[in-house]
């Protein structure tokens, strides 16, 4: 029989591999090895064991109590998760502690390195400058950064503050907490949860220098595509004795996830600042009236002021229902020093006080005394200048965010438009309606007053819509950069909500206006008054709907850089 001699030969490279692959067979598993440490190495002294993880001396002058997490030994099983989420007996839903990825490399040299993150106890942490009240403490003797659970009010300003997604809100317990580095074990030397259950030790608890916090956050170099941490001086410190390739990126960069509604605060902006633009306009256009038509401003105004006022309580209403523990709301005065959604409150607070004082003035039978008119017109004028503060509150409660949707420059503008696209149709309409028992014409008023008014809604509403059209300009730029991330949310995801917000700005903001500018060429004998209130009536509406869209865009588009493998807030 004749046989084939086979070619017993093997590629040196072959060997080399299946050498390695036996000698990793010999390694045991991160579980396997705590185990048997734990057991078969008759290591019985836990507590020494854990204590190993844990600084033996507290922080002196000028430390704190840091996260150290080691990148080459995480290997993302999450048992710090569990650990964290099982001794601090979280909700379901409810996690102090997140484990993401970086990838990277080449397809011939791949780099994947997992990460634990969870907060970072910062020099100076965002939450506590933002929190209204005072519900944050940051130790001075340890530098751990508590929540104080029943200071809180579930306001959530502070889930918007802190750039690493860090608190978490519970609907059951109306509050937000946190963690707090489980400083009760550190007080008497045991580690806390995460950093005893990770079986890799990937994780411990090291002294820093604060002074080398800030000196290292003016090289940015933190995490590849995390928060600025120059912003609020994170204490985590990640080493690693491999460098991450330059191109190492979280594994959920590019997914592109929508942010929280926060739909009370969407009606509380937007009839908040109806009610100032209808106040301002009512301080403009009623000037101009009792300079010329004085029988027409007697007769509207009290039901201009009255609807505004009405206006602006329901937006305040509104805002309670975002509120965890609104009976608690009276606490969010305290940290005005600091925080400008308590300025906000105070803000708003004087208006709603200025505004009613008005109110009631304007609606008083008082003799028409020149004191009287002067005082009155004192009031309007604090009842506007206290909105209008109002509103520059709310725009800085977003801008002090640091998000970068949520620059100053656009959402001042937004804000402002808002207020004079929806007040300026509110007074258009309370004119027609409070008129009409006057003997006034819709021509007269409409030829006068009208047309100046139905200019005015359209070039702020083609103004506004072409500055929230600026956002999708950057879907051409090559980086990946928030923005360019929250447009492709609003050509994607929300494309529909999209879709229909700019449908309501067009009609209402341009359509109905200039029917309404065409509809005494279109009729020989001038404006018709159903014809006009029906189309004033829609254009409002209209308008309304539209600007709560761009509102909810506004909230749910807001993308943020963040921690690998943190939900979106």
């Amino acid at each position: 029989m004749t046989g084939v001699t086979a070619n017993t030969r093997t590629d040196p490279l072959t060997l080399d591999l299946l050498e390695a692959l036996l000698e990793e067979q010999q390694t045991l598993p991160a579980v396997d090895r705590f185990v048997q440490q734990q057991v078969h190495d008759g290591r019985h002294d836990a507590a020494q064991y854990y204590r190993d993880l844990i600084p033996a001396a507290a922080p002196a002058a000028g430390q704190q109590y840091a996260f150290e997490v080691n990148l080459d030994a995480c290997s993302g099983c999450k048992a710090c998760v569990t650990a964290c989420h099982s001794l601090n007996d979280l909700e379901e839903e409810e996690h102090w502690r997140h484990v993401g990825q970086l990838t990277g490399g080449t397809t011939h040299l791949p780099s994947i390195r997992h990460v634990t993150t969870a907060c970072h106890h910062c020099v100076d942490p965002a939450c506590l400058d933002g929190c209204p009240v005072e519900a944050y403490v940051k130790d001075h003797h340890t530098g751990i950064v508590h929540h104080l659970d029943d200071q809180c009010i579930g306001c959530q300003y502070c889930v918007l503050k802190c750039p690493y997604d860090v608190p978490v809100y519970s609907k059951s317990k109306g509050i937000v907490r946190k963690c707090d580095m489980c400083h009760q074990r550190l007080e008497v030397g045991e580690a806390p949860g995460c950093v005893q259950g990770c079986p890799n030790q990937a994780i411990r608890i090291r002294l820093v220098e604060q002074e080398s916090i800030l000196e290292a956050s003016e090289t940015s170099q933190f995490l590849p595509a995390a928060p600025d941490p120059g912003y609020t001086l994170p204490a985590t410190r990640y080493k690693s004795s491999r460098p991450l390739p330059p191109n190492a990126l979280p594994a959920d960069y590019f997914s592109v996830q929508r942010a929280h509604a926060h739909l009370p605060l969407v009606f509380m902006l937007v009839l908040t600042q109806m009610s100032v633009g209808a106040f301002v306009v009512e301080q403009i256009v009623y000037s101009y009236f009792t300079w010329f038509q004085e029988e027409i401003a007697a007769s509207v105004r009290p039901l201009h002021l009255t609807a505004a006022a009405a206006l602006g309580l329901l937006g305040l209403i509104a805002a309670v229902f975002h509120l965890g523990r609104p009976l608690y709301a009276y606490r969010a005065l305290l940290g005005w020093k600091t925080s400008w959604l308590s300025r906000e409150i105070v803000a708003f607070g004087l208006f709603a006080t200025a505004s009613s004082i008005y109110v009631c003035g304007a609606c008083s039978p008082l003799p028409e005394l020149a004191s009287w008119k002067s005082a009155l017109a004192f009031l309007g004028f604090a009842a506007s200048a206290t909105g209008v503060l109002g509103v520059f509150c709310s725009v800085m409660i977003y801008v002090d965010t640091r998000r970068p949707c949520w620059r100053f420059a656009t959402t001042a503008a937004r804000f402002a438009l808002t207020s004079l696209l929806l007040g300026i149709p509110v007074s258009l309409l309370i004119m027609l309606v409070g008129t009409r028992s006057d003997g006034i014409t819709t021509s007269l008023l409409m030829s006068q007053y009208g047309r100046p008014l139905c200019r005015a809604i359209l070039f702020t509403g083609v103004l506004k819509l072409l500055i929230e059209a600026s956002a999708l300009l950057h879907l051409g730029r090559r980086q990946h950069t928030p923005q360019k991330r929250a447009a492709l949310l609003l050509t994607g995801e929300l494309g529909m909500h999209m879709f229909r917000r700019v449908f309501f700005g067009v009609i209402g903001g341009l359509v109905l206006p200039v029917t309404l500018l065409a509809e005494q060429s279109l009729q020989p004998h001038g404006y018709h008054p159903w014809f006009v209130g029906t189309l004033t009536t829609l254009m409002l509406a209209v308008l309304v709907i539209g600007e709560l869209h761009e509102r909810y865009l506004f909230f749910v588009a807001s993308v943020a850089p963040k921690m690998p493998g943190t939900p979106a807030i």
